[in-house]
């Protein structure tokens, strides 16, 4: 009999695919699987796991991270890998760092402070294309998968230019989409509520996905709107995947205010529509109704233009600063609803995890004085947490058979969004155990072989004789969800083993650390061409 380094034996196998489960027992051999199947002796393997009453699933692929930092600065990501994620998929929203010339490297670094993270002293900041800052994630403690981000091509060619690209423009931007596919992104990246990504118009749009499209990759896109505008929002992102052949991934679909709150049906026949029309569109969600965000995408579009010198220097203006005030009381908003989440400095940490009208009125200032004064103090690097979404229409597309799950939360600052601990957990204590919306196969099939296969991840996401061995054990009677909007850093119960790339990091419940991540590049156009 072939060697074998593990056998988990006797588990209940929940392979990813959305087939039933079966009690079978599955071989690791050099992180790979080499056998699955009834009575594989243990005697041949070097080390045992005992599986019986336990779920054996492959390792969660999270569809939307922003760990492009974390993972750099060689932290434990305990709270991540816990939860039974092997996989993060970064470069999201258009915004993250490559490829990126010197300074604009530095540009990005101080302006997603708040989203990312900076970990100035433990990473080293002078990578330039995808492929170095692919390389830098091997060996980091989960798998990589980058996605280009729209941003960072944007300010390449143009600027923070807040305007149209011109022809010339175009082409060179498609230049560097099409080489950082070549050298291992899976797909491209956008979020068209941010800037500088916002300035693009679909045609822009439609310009930069031709090659992804050639190259059987994605867009994953932040809509324009979350609000109301959103059907016009998901129709543009159809119309993209129709002009290019690029496969459309939305990202963390939500109803995001009340005015949308009952329109999960109609989005989910627009995508229905367009999946029958050969559009391939597919989208993510995460199990909870409360949104995070960078704070300073709550100043008005005009305020956030040109970088972050430019927003800080508006910021620290009096006249600007009256004129964003006005922009801002204009929008009607219920600021009760909005919570300072991470806000390093000393004049703001004590009002992290609690609402920005509370802060205000202990510094007998307006709101929106208060969210300047912490952006400017923090230079940007502060998140804010707002209510709004509706668990109604979140149960409509947790169902839907074209939607997976993305946590869109690592970043574990002041008082964090507790969907950076809970996310997998949470989906399956709330949906699967304690109300079943989805069977067990079917949610195991949203967190693995869905989104590995959307970003075209060979070898990952199932169960099966020659995959990567990421795969993770639990009971799903005692798993547990401790994250909590009121004391979110706490770490979930019920995850008996992890393994990545065929290595145990997680033993009886145990974190061991892990330094076993790879980067994971899906085929390129020009390995296809061989």
């Amino acid at each position: 009999m072939a060697k074998i380094d593990l056998l988990i034996q006797g588990g209940k196998i929940v392979d990813g695919t959305g087939s039933p489960w079966r009690q079978q027992d599955l071989a690791v051999h050099e992180g790979k699987i080499i056998d699955i199947g009834r009575g594989i002796p243990s005697s041949a393997a070097d080390e045992v796991i005992h599986a019986t009453d336990l779920i054996v699933a492959p390792g969660f692929v999270d569809a939307h991270s922003h760990a492009d930092i974390t993972l750099l600065a060689d932290q434990e990501m305990e709270y991540r890998i816990m939860q039974g994620i092997t996989t993060e998929v970064v470069g999201q929203d258009g915004l993250s760092y490559a490829p990126v010339s010197k300074e604009n490297l530095q540009a990005w670094r101080r302006y997603l402070k708040g989203l990312n993270g900076e970990f100035s002293d433990d990473v080293a900041w002078n990578w330039r294309s995808t492929g170095e800052l692919l390389q830098r994630y091997e060996g980091k403690a989960s798998n990589a998968v980058h996605l280009v981000p729209h941003g960072a091509v944007r300010v390449e060619v143009m600027g923070w230019a807040d305007r149209p690209a011109r022809a010339d423009e175009l082409s060179r931007m498609q230049d560097l989409v099409t080489r950082s596919l070549e050298e291992g992104a899976a797909g491209l990246s956008t979020g068209l509520t941010y800037i500088p990504c916002s300035h693009a118009s679909t045609k822009e749009m439609i310009a930069l996905c031709t090659p992804v499209g050639k190259a059987g990759g994605i867009l994953s896109i932040h809509l324009r709107s979350y609000g109301a505008q959103l059907l016009t929002a998901v129709e543009e992102a159809i119309t993209i995947g129709r002009r290019t052949g690029a496969g459309i991934h939305i990202s963390h679909l939500r109803m995001a205010d009340p005015s949308t709150w009952g329109l999960a049906g109609r989005v989910l026949d627009l995508i229905d529509q367009a999946r029958k029309e050969g559009v391939d569109v597919t989208f993510d969600i995460y199990p909870y109704t409360v949104g995070c965000a960078p704070l300073f995408c709550l100043l008005p579009p005009w305020a956030q233009h040109g970088g972050p010198d430019a927003v800080l220097n508006r910021l620290r203006d009096a006249g600007t600063r009256a004129r964003i005030s006005e922009d801002m009381d204009a929008w009607s908003l219920d600021w009760s609803n909005y919570s300072l989440s991470n806000a390093p400095h000393p004049d703001f940490q004590e009002w992290e995890g609690r609402p920005v009208t509370e802060a205000a009125a202990a510094g007998e200032m307006n709101t929106f004085q208060l969210l300047m004064d912490v952006l400017l103090k923090t230079e940007l690097d502060s998140t804010i947490i707002a209510e709004g979404g509706s668990e109604e229409d979140n149960l409509v597309m947790l169902k839907h058979p074209a939607g997976m799950i993305g946590s869109d939360g690592v970043l574990v600052g002041g008082h964090p969004h507790p969907r950076g601990f809970g996310t997998y957990p949470r989906l399956l204590t709330a949906y699967v155990r304690d109300n079943p919306v989805l069977r067990l196969e079917e949610a195991v099939r949203k967190m693995t072989a869905a989104p590995a296969g959307r970003h075209q991840l060979l070898h990952r996401g199932t169960l099966t004789v020659g995959s990567a061995a990421d795969v993770v054990v639990f009971s799903l009677e005692e798993l547990e969800d401790h994250s909590t909007y009121q004391d979110p850093r706490q770490l979930p119960e019920g995850m008996h083993s992890v393994l990545i790339n065929g290595r145990v990091v997680v033993r009886e419940g145990k974190y061991l650390g892990s330094t076993s991540g790879r980067a994971l590049r899906p085929l390129s156009p020009k390995r296809r061409m061989v």
